[in-house]
């Protein structure tokens, strides 16, 4: 039988269920001193973003989606043209150019997309949204809209609060896109 113990926070070893305050407390448990807030931050975080990618996959699924085959079709819907480069895809989805090209495989064989090469540049190739994609992505929005994105139960206030902490926290951890602090669009 474990013994329950008090942690510094008051609550027993026993009642530690949450990840996340299982890890603050075996952190200052074994003293493991500065930055403790930044790792719990992180671990928070990360957390989150299983629980979210866990989520939004799950609606996704019934639709042959996954997270990044989503992302793509949204980028290039969200486009001004429905096309881009595979590179610039790539960059925007922060995948490797070859996750970019096999997710864009799998989009082209369903016809949700379609590839031409690019009119000046022969070692580029284009990608375009074609009308089964832009149908295929806005029920695959509409399914996502109705869990929040991932994000079930927020405010709008909470998703602008997160917006605007995770764009600062981007910004000062080297993000190679700048932000647009958040203007009158609240």
């Amino acid at each position: 039988m474990a013994a329950s113990r008090k942690g510094s926070d008051g609550r027993t070893q026993s009642s530690l269920t949450d990840p996340v305050d299982w890890a603050r407390h075996f952190w200052r448990r074994q003293d493991l001193g500065d930055h403790e807030e930044a790792f719990i931050a992180m671990s928070s975080l990360l957390r989150l973003h299983r629980i979210m990618v866990d989520g939004v996959e799950a609606e996704l699924r019934p639709l042959k989606l996954n997270l990044t085959d989503y992302m793509l079709l949204m980028t290039l819907q969200l486009s001004e043209t429905g096309t881009r480069l595979i590179s610039q895809l790539a960059r925007s989805l922060m995948v490797h150019a070859t996750t970019a090209t096999l997710a864009t495989d799998r989009l082209e064989t369903r016809g949700l997309i379609a590839r031409s090469p690019h009119p000046t540049d022969r070692r580029a190739t284009l990608v375009s949204i074609t009308g089964d994609g832009r149908k295929l992505v806005a029920s695959a929005t509409d399914a996502l809209r109705d869990t929040e994105f991932g994000l079930a139960n927020s405010t709008i206030d909470d998703q602008h609060r997160l917006t605007d902490v995770l764009a600062r926290l981007r910004l000062a951890a080297g993000d190679s896109d700048t932000p647009l602090k958040a203007t009158s669009t609240r």
